[in-house]
């Protein structure tokens, strides 16, 4: 089988290829091909179906080939997300293809939800970016059930959760009390860092015992990586949880900046 996923909730977008056969019991995916698209100073809508062109000929698929689809919905940048989600929208349902939601903050943490589940057992993973706004977007739960999630149930939709973990957009100072509430109750919990957001907001992990901190490796757990919202997607397969294209939709976590300002009265009928 094979599956087509990216993510263009930032402005590293990834876009990857993963094969497996279906017919062998037990069978888990191999990458086949994966591309890195930075938009620092361009678009998603300029890069992604030249990503996917680029991807499907270094993988040697046609389009056709592809038996389903995942795409992260988010939480991310309003306009990032609907061209991802659109393109992956579009694409799925003109090939009468399942498509699989991704959350984009379990695809970014996978990585090291893993190399903390080995390495340091029941550590307290926090991931997050800045989400502007004075806010960021964030994913916390200990390192194991981290691991475990795909994305959340929305509506009468299904997912693929562990109870624990939380996904929010959040003031930092919230996050920052949350967290240390949780460091207080258990003397020995460990807890690791993951995120562009104590960068724009360093206050978040003022006061939290240094002594404690599992430091983990930056070079390329900074960023969405493909190859995870693939592994996830195959991990929801298993699971039953395909849907159909049209029925996939971003998860922003908060309004947009049109749907506040009509809830305020600022914009003309």
């Amino acid at each position: 089988m094979k599956l087509l996923a990216w993510d263009t909730s930032t402005k590293v977008g990834s876009i990857a290829a993963l094969e497996w056969d279906e017919t062998i019991k037990g069978a888990r995916p191999h990458c086949v091909s994966e591309w890195t698209l930075n938009v620092e100073n361009s678009f998603h809508s300029e890069r992604l179906l030249w990503g996917v062109h680029y991807l499907l000929e270094s993988a040697r698929w046609k389009l056709e080939d592809v038996d389903v689809f995942a795409v992260g919905v988010g939480p991310g940048s309003f306009t990032g997300l609907r061209i991802g989600i659109t393109t992956a929208r579009t694409l799925a349902h003109t090939l009468q293809k399942p498509l699989v939601p991704i959350s984009s903050l379990a695809a970014l943490a996978r990585p090291v939800a893993d190399f903390l589940d080995a390495a340091a057992k029941g550590t307290l993973l926090i991931t997050a970016n800045d989400a502007c706004k004075g806010e960021v977007y964030a994913l916390w739960g200990t390192a194991g059930s981290v691991r475990d999630c795909v994305s959340k149930s929305e509506n009468d939709r299904p997912g693929l959760w562990k109870r624990g973990v939380e996904e929010q957009v959040i003031a930092p100072e919230k996050l920052h009390a949350e967290i240390a509430k949780k460091l207080k109750a258990s003397p020995t919990l460990k807890w690791a860092w993951q995120g562009n957001g104590n960068e724009v907001y360093p206050e978040i992990t003022e006061g939290w015992p240094l002594k404690r901190e599992i430091k983990i490796p930056s070079v390329g757990y900074d960023f969405v990586q493909g190859k995870f919202v693939g592994v996830l997607g195959w991990e929801a397969i298993q699971a039953g949880l395909v849907f159909d294209a049209l029925s996939v939709h971003p998860r922003y976590l908060r309004a947009s900046d049109a749907e506040i300002k009509r809830a305020a009265g600022l914009l003309k009928p």
